[in-house]
């Protein structure tokens, strides 16, 4: 069992000493918080460390994604560049948007009874021409997003079939295992919805914003595999692009 440091060594050691590799990284959060920085931060860490990003984009087009995320230091367009990243852009298929971008990546339509072969089809091409011997780090942003474009239960039907198709890539396949890091806003799904994505996650950090006092925000750390880790509460900060964790 391979434990990979987040890059924040605060989170590291409340986690109970980082990240088992081939896990999912739930980061949950509201309308106002800005609890999903923490997985932009992990994902640009890792990226630093040699691995490769993988973005499942639902939710916003490029531009405004990339604007999101550059408060946060990572420039996606620049990193995509470079070669250190790809997006697989479910809301570019979903409306249309043709990109002449190399690093991003669309899937045809979006069919919920054909969408994983496609899915899977543009993942082994990834694969092959720029993943090659990194470590994947992917990054569904977001899962309510999913859920939007996928509805529901089919959304749910696919988490659990990819669930399957990872566990039998861990028995056949050589190569560096994952972490996959999922984003989710739980003021647009049901609890249902989100008790599904628990069951599946090996970590949860759950972060809630403050209406008293904006950028002071409680972050709840409430699942990892770990044995020296234990449930608590913590403070996350939010300033000019940085987050503090107290």
């Amino acid at each position: 069992m391979k434990v990979l440091s987040t890059g924040i060594k605060k989170l590291d050691n409340i986690v109970g000493g980082g990240i088992v590799e081939d896990t999912v990284f739930t980061i949950i959060y509201d309308t106002y918080s800005y609890g999903w920085a923490l997985g932009i931060k992990i994902l640009l860490n890792r990226i630093r460390e040699g691995d490769f990003g993988v973005i499942l984009n639902t939710v916003l087009p490029i531009s405004s994604l990339d604007l999101e995320t550059e408060l946060f230091g990572l420039k996606i367009r620049e990193e995509g560049e470079k070669g250190n990243l790809v997006v697989i852009d479910l809301f570019a298929t979903a409306n249309g948007i043709n990109y002449p971008h190399d690093y991003v990546y669309t899937i045809g339509s979006l069919d919920p009874s054909t969408y994983l072969p496609k899915f899977l089809s543009v993942y082994r091409k990834i694969l092959e021409e720029k993943i090659k011997e990194k470590r994947p780090i992917g990054i569904v942003i977001t899962m309510d997003g999913y859920k939007l474009l996928m509805g529901e239960n089919h959304s749910i039907k696919l988490v659990q079939k990819s669930v399957a198709i990872k566990e039998t890539a861990r028995i056949t396949e050589k190569r560096k295992r994952p972490i996959n890091i999922w984003l989710l806003n739980k003021d647009r799904v049901s609890k249902e919805y989100i008790s599904w994505l628990a069951l599946y996650s090996q970590y949860i950090i759950e972060v809630r914003s403050s209406e008293e006092t904006p950028g002071y925000e409680v972050m709840f750390v409430r699942k990892s595999p770990l044995p020296d880790f234990e449930p608590g509460v913590y403070k996350l900060y939010i300033k000019g692009g940085n987050l503090k964790i107290g």
